[in-house]
């Protein structure tokens, strides 16, 4: 590996870039906007670390900021409207790390002593909000552990998943509940959308979970086997067909394209069990990640 230390430097340090001339032009302690040549800055809200700071990168996007302590630590902060300044984390590092730099998407964190040559990574997994309020749901509505799943109706690998969260929701009776979120990948999956806009349509008549299961145990999706499925269902056809197409279900469609988008999902199916990723998609890493969460949550109390 190596070192470049290349950084996105936040904007609020912009003014630290400016040559000598064009600091000048902005009167120090001064918040007014400044103007030099083919640039223009505006200093934006202060904020402290409350630590000697020995060194910090950014991470792509403008999302978090990663500051290397003096005190063995690497603080973690957001730094977008809704969260700059406010600390995510301290993850504490082994003694004499005087250098930091991160992957692209932040989830990993690499420190360097330059004195010994000693690297050192590290693994970050973030925890993630998802708006549940009228998300479809399954199981009990008081449990104490959520699983959010994002998924398209022609994912292969989406497709073999309901079984295994029958099975989770079954062992874990009163203690989970399910989330259901969209993420239709149309430019691989053609039929995706269809699929998304009638499940959406569906639960508009009370048959979302029906529906769901109909659309992922069939090898077609299609519009006159969707059509079926309504039928079948006993869904009011004309007012299905109405909601398939209406702006409201391509609102609906939309934020949850966004709200994943947000929390980094790029593929399907992508789970979160109380906000945190799930690697393990089998029963038994379910059920470990589960049997955590609660254990932790019993020690909180």
């Amino acid at each position: 590996m190596i070192f470049t230390f290349s950084k996105i430097i936040p904007t609020a340090l912009c003014a630290l870039l400016l040559s000598a001339s064009s600091i000048s032009a902005l009167p120090p302690g001064s918040d007014a906007p400044g103007y030099d040549n083919q640039i223009r800055w505006q200093k934006l809200p202060e904020w402290q670390i409350n630590s000697g700071a020995i060194d910090m990168v950014h991470s792509l996007g403008g999302r978090r900021l990663y500051v290397l302590t003096d005190r063995k630590e690497v603080k973690i902060f957001g730094d977008e409207t809704s969260t700059q300044g406010q600390l995510l984390g301290t993850i504490p590092v082994a003694s004499g790390m005087d250098k930091i730099d991160i992957s692209p998407d932040g989830s990993t964190v690499y420190l360097l002593n330059s004195k010994s040559g000693a690297v050192n990574e590290l693994s970050v997994t973030f925890h993630k909000d998802f708006d549940l309020a009228t998300t479809p749901m399954k199981g009990d509505k008081n449990a104490p552990v959520s699983i959010v799943v994002f998924t398209d109706f022609q994912c292969p690998f989406c497709n073999k998943l309901p079984p295994v969260l029958d099975e989770v929701l079954q062992r874990n009776k009163g203690k989970v509940n399910l989330y259901f979120k969209n993420m239709p990948l149309i430019t691989i999956h053609p039929q995706a959308e269809n699929a998304a806009r009638a499940v959406v349509a569906a639960g508009d008549q009370g048959k979302f979970w029906e529906m769901h299961d109909l659309l992922f145990n069939s090898d077609s999706l299609d519009s006159e086997t969707i059509e079926g499925f309504a039928k079948k269902l006993n869904l009011d056809i004309e007012r299905f067909e109405e909601d398939v197409t209406s702006n409201e279900t391509t609102n609906k469609l939309r934020a949850d394209l966004m709200e994943g988008q947000l929390n980094g999902v790029n593929g399907t199916p992508s789970i979160f069990i109380d906000g945190w990723p799930l690697g393990n998609r089998s029963l038994e890493g379910f059920q470990t990640m589960i049997d955590s969460i609660l254990k932790e949550k019993k020690h909180s109390v």
